[in-house]
């Protein structure tokens, strides 16, 4: 795998413990001078359903999610410059917001920095792999990649543009890697799928794996890609 490694690379996890979750707000602003600004810090990010850090908290202090497709759910986090503070239902009391209002502000939060700092790239791996064809890699930060998922104006233009399809396809081996394909482009589509699986393979000992599904983009919606006939069928109708 080692042409994976100059893309890949490593990268430290930045995520709250648990333990985090019950730190009164008070010691959160002297941890930033006397302030923060949560309008201007929180934001979305995609996790697996099945992480332990959501499943810890389920009876005690449960952190926010919302279910995005089948095997991924949406949380919220606090940008705490050197850590993030992954969100939950006593930190709507403490700030006196609604679930529906934190949304808002995350998406919000998150096409500025779409729009401040976003590239996309041609995975070409031709060289490697005979009769491949390239994919595409959407690059950010490192930290909100995978949320771009969640901006739908977003996918309503800039893929469409470059595949000239209206189904897309996206895979998210890693918490700082999106992937997409034209689905209509097989070759595409098979040689995207492969790659991601190696990104999530080398991203485990990182601790930032996130899953090895696929997902097509479907009527303004994300839906697991079951690699059935059934399902193509429907995609092409």
């Amino acid at each position: 795998m080692g042409f994976l490694n100059k893309l890949f690379g490593k990268k430290k996890e930045v995520e709250a413990t648990p333990k985090s979750l019950d730190t009164p707000m008070a010691d959160i602003q002297k941890e930033q001078e006397g302030y923060v600004n949560f309008g201007q810090n929180i934001y979305p990010i995609i996790k697996n359903e099945d992480d332990p850090k959501i499943k810890l908290t389920l009876n005690t202090n449960p952190i926010l999610t919302d279910k995005l497709a089948d095997g991924i759910v949406v949380c919220y986090v606090l940008d705490m410059g050197e850590n993030f503070i992954m969100l939950a239902e006593s930190h709507l009391r403490d700030f006196g917001l609604t679930i529906d209002e934190i949304r808002e502000v995350a998406l919000r939060n998150l096409a500025v920095k779409v729009n401040e700092n976003c590239q996309i790239g041609v995975m070409d791996f031709s060289e490697n792999f005979e009769g491949s064809k390239p994919f595409y890699r959407i690059a950010m930060d490192g930290n909100f990649d995978p949320s771009i998922m969640l901006l739908d104006e977003f996918w309503e233009n800039h893929p469409k543009d470059i595949t000239e399809s209206g189904i897309i396809a996206v895979s998210i081996p890693a918490k700082n890697i999106l992937l997409f394909s034209d689905l209509k482009l097989m070759e595409s589509f098979r040689t995207m799928r492969p790659i991601a699986n190696q990104f999530y393979e080398s991203s485990v000992s990182d601790g930032i794996a996130l899953t090895k599904n696929t997902y097509i983009r479907k009527d303004g919606k994300w839906v697991l890609f079951l690699d059935t006939a059934e399902q193509m069928a429907e995609f092409y109708d």
